[in-house]
């Protein structure tokens, strides 16, 4: 019966001594001429039976050993005869059998490789294949110690010159194979192909990697240009207020080295460098911005606002241009950003605002009018201006809304008015006390005092904590972890949004209250056993918490509340179509807050709130002093005339006034006085025309067409431009107003030909901001800009990059802005003091 070929024996067999009487088999192995007899313990594999007959001491044995693994012939499956070597003849020469082991040193110059000898004996095994492309080499000093030659660095002197190449291979080949990655880009597998650079190609790189380039393709891909891309970088600074010291940062030079070398030499190795480019840039674009104010269709309006970094050791001005293009584009323009030393009183912001203005060539008859907000020192500062560029301040001087607005609503919640208790003198003072200790300690008071509580990371997890537990009783698309929103005075409609954020967190509310007023009550309980102190704890830890009628009135004030968020958006917005952020939206909004305030007070008006089971009063006490102030700011209107000019000027509002005032034929009658004298100002004067000499048949058309096309005559003797205007061209419907294609600064555009006069005056007007929203956005990307680490930063550095970056939006052009600049590195050191700005320890540019 025929053996098995497996070559794994069966676990029986394994022991020896289990069967000693069992004599050992012989089977017959080797070649023809030279049978070898083995034990029948066979090798695992024809590796593991080479490795066995290396150890023969007979040459034969040896030799037979040294053949390729691959020309073993396996015995066939159950066969007993011995293996027979191929008796194929060699393909290869005998020598080439060697060729494996034997070091071949062709190319070798001994000369210029002193102190190194050939090996005293060949490999005993298989060369590595980094020997493919270099020499082993012995020290001569020490034989036993190898070394690789590059052939490629030996044959092209590049070892004689920096000893590159030779590396020593005693212990291993690993440093000889990084070589010829790293510098010949040979690996194992041969020649690695030439990987490209990303981005914009280098030439350099090209041709040093060995690749041939024709002339065509080295122009096209060649001429780094240097110029483009330094803008570029710039720009990115400016646009995304990173700190100019980027450029010094060794991690982000070497991303831009591993995209493009060339675009890593391109970059400034100072940051006083950049700081000269940024300034010389600025001083480029600056000419090209006052090109586009001289050449604006409407009057330049100015809105600025003061703003002081954090410790209040510096204050900046945002001067912010507002004009509309030829083509009917309204733009908002960051002119300045000056720095304002010493007191902000109304002379100092005048001297201020007047050096912009003459800088950027606004003279007195571009000057349009002042979008501020309440400030008093603001009314100085017109009343200055307006005496020194022949203007009545009064006029020029505007209140922006979305500021009234917010003061308004903080009257709903904070302010007080005598005239809103509807109460006896003698009794004013406990209301204002009552209504006091009612805002402190009320729902609304308590809720705040939670909110604010919530600020410390242990805070936030036991508040999240509560979230989760309530969000298992929602949809799963609804378990949303959100964070109180946090109330701040300054920051328009930010009370609104802390209660509706807290109503829509009400259960998480609830239960993060009623933890810690059970743990203030176990505290206050411990201390009292033991006859000590109570501890420290807001009011609110001791109270009852929030009840479900406590909740309603949130939702009260949330009510009263959200109109005035809603048209805090509607006048700060600047979109596209200019349909909001703009005066004429000013009177129809104020007097819809008005409207709802009243409607909102009525039902308390027959109210006896000192009845028995009769509600609290603070509701009703509130929204009439809410009123009250919008009323007051809505008196203020009248004292300029552009309020009810913008409405008139207007497609689809022009006749809003006087359907809101028709029952106030007083107010209609003022307001028409005030426009009719702001539109005198714009008419042209009308000289009588002369008769026409008599000419042929063709002149006599012509005069004829004179008298019909005249913009001055119509049918109706005596009408005006505006006069003819708002009785032959149609009124904007409500779907044109909301039509996206439907700008009424383009409308009028339009019609400039035919109401040239009228069209200059309403472009001037409806080009005015409803509010001054546009500094405060200005602001919030300094204070990005202005980390604590780099408020050293120069008032003219900070300035040139924030009006770089919003510059570039007006189509101010930039190349070749290098090229032209006018002034050389050491002017603009001299100038601005660039050396300075290095020198701040605590400062950063």
């Amino acid at each position: 019966m025929a053996r098995s070929s497996t070559k794994r024996r069966a676990p029986a067999h394994s022991n020896a001594d289990a069967h000693p009487s069992k004599q050992r088999k012989l089977f017959a192995k080797g070649t023809e001429s030279q049978p070898v007899v083995v034990e029948d313990t066979q090798p695992s594999s024809p590796r593991q039976a080479l490795a066995i007959a290396s150890q023969a001491d007979d040459f034969e044995s040896q030799l037979r050993d040294l053949r390729p693994e691959v020309e073993i012939a396996a015995p066939v499956e159950a066969s007993e005869a011995a293996t027979v070597a191929s008796t194929a003849p060699d393909e290869e020469d005998d020598d080439g059998f060697d060729t494996r082991f034997a070091d071949n040193f062709d190319g070798i110059d001994w000369s210029r490789l002193k102190g190194f000898i050939r090996p005293p004996r060949t490999y005993a095994q298989r060369k590595s294949w980094v020997y493919d492309y270099g020499y082993r080499v012995a020290l001569l000093s020490n034989p036993e110690r190898i070394f690789f030659v590059c052939r490629e660095c030996h044959q092209n002197k590049k070892l004689d010159a920096t000893g590159c190449g030779l590396l020593e291979a005693t212990s291993a080949t690993s440093s000889a194979a990084a070589h010829l990655l790293k510098k010949h880009r040979i690996a194992l597998i041969g020649k690695l192909p030439v990987k490209l650079p990303v981005g914009q190609k280098s030439l350099t790189m090209l041709t040093g990697a060995g690749v041939r380039i024709s002339q065509v393709v080295a122009n096209e891909i060649g001429n780094f240009d240097v110029q483009a891309f330094r803008l570029a970088a710039v720009t990115w600074l400016a646009d995304n207020n990173i700190a100019l010291r980027q450029f010094e940062d060794p991690a982000f030079r070497s991303m831009i080295r591993f995209a493009n070398p060339e675009a890593e030499k391109a970059l400034w190795a100072s940051r006083t460098s950049v700081n000269r480019f940024a300034m010389r840039l600025y001083g480029y674009m600056q000419p090209q911005v006052v090109k586009q104010l001289k050449e604006a269709a409407s009057k330049i309006h100015i809105s600025f606002d003061g703003w002081t970094t954090k410790g209040g050791k510096r204050g900046f001005f945002g001067v912010v241009a507002h004009y509309a293009t030829t083509h009917g584009v309204v733009k908002d323009v960051a002119i300045d950003l000056p720095q304002l030393t010493g007191a902000h009183t109304g002379d100092r912001i005048a001297d201020c605002i007047g050096k912009t203005l003459r800088e950027f060539g606004i003279t007195a008859p571009k000057l349009g009018y002042f979008m501020l907000d309440n400030a008093y020192n603001n009314d100085a500062a017109v009343k200055k201006l307006g005496s020194k560029y022949g203007f009545v301040a009064s006029h020029r001087r505007l209140r922006c809304a979305a500021h009234t607005i917010n003061l308004v609503g903080q009257a709903v919640m904070f302010g007080s008015n005598k005239d809103a208790f509807d109460n006896e003198e003698a009794n004013i003072i406990d209301e204002e006390q009552f209504l006091d200790d009612w805002r402190k300690q009320g729902p609304l008071g308590t809720l705040l005092d939670v909110i604010n509580y919530i600020k410390t990371p242990q805070q936030y997890e036991v508040f999240k904590n509560f979230q989760d537990l309530a969000n298992r009783e929602l949809p799963a698309e609804d378990q949303r972890i959100l964070e109180p929103v946090k109330p701040v005075v300054t920051r328009w409609n930010s009370y609104c949004s802390a209660f509706e954020r807290a109503v829509q967190l009400q259960p998480a509310f609830n239960s993060y209250i009623a933890y810690h007023i059970d743990n203030q009550l176990a505290a206050d309980t411990h201390a009292r056993t033991r006859k000590n102190k109570t501890p420290d704890a807001p009011s609110w830890m001791r109270s009852g918490g929030l009840t479900a009628n406590d909740w309603a009135f949130v939702k009260d004030y949330i009510e009263i509340l959200q109109p005035l968020k809603a048209a805090t958006k509607r006048l700060e917005g600047r979109g596209n179509s200019s349909r909001f952020g703009a005066i004429y939206e000013v009177i129809p909004v104020f007097e819809y807050l008005l409207h709802e305030f009243e409607q909102r007070y009525k039902p308390y008006e027959l109210v006896n709130f000192e009845a028995t089971g009769a509600p609290e009063d603070h509701l009703a006490i509130n929204v009439k002093a809410a009123w009250a102030k919008l009323n007051s700011y809505y008196q203020k209107l009248d004292e300029s005339p552009v309020y009810y000019a913008a409405c008139c000027l207007h497609p689809y509002y022009r006749q809003y006034c006087d359907r809101a005032w028709r029952d106030k034929p007083g107010w209609l009658m003022k307001a028409n006085e005030s426009f009719q004298s702001l539109w005198s100002t714009y008419q042209a004067s009308r000289s009588p025309r002369s008769r026409p000499k008599e000419r042929s048949s063709n002149a006599i058309d012509d005069a004829i067409a004179a008298i019909m096309e005249d913009p001055y005559s119509d049918d109706d003797e005596g009408f005006d431009e505006y006069q003819r205007w708002r009785a032959f061209e149609p009124k904007w419907t409500k779907p044109m107003l909301e039509g996206s294609s439907n700008n009424p600064i383009k409308y009028w555009v339009a019609l400039q030909p035919k109401y040239p006069s009228l069209a200059h005056f309403a472009i001037d007007i409806l080009t005015i901001p409803a509010s001054s929203c546009e500094c405060e956005r200005v602001f919030s990307e300094v204070g990005d800009l202005l980390t604590p680490r780099r408020r050293k930063i120069s008032p003219q550095l900070l300035a040139a990059l924030q009006c770089i970056r919003t510059w570039r939006g007006t189509g101010a052009a930039v190349a070749g802005a290098v090229s032209k600049a006018q002034l050389n590195d050491e002017q603009l050191d001299q100038l601005y003091e660039l050396a300075r700005w290095e020198q701040d320890d605590d400062g950063d540019t």
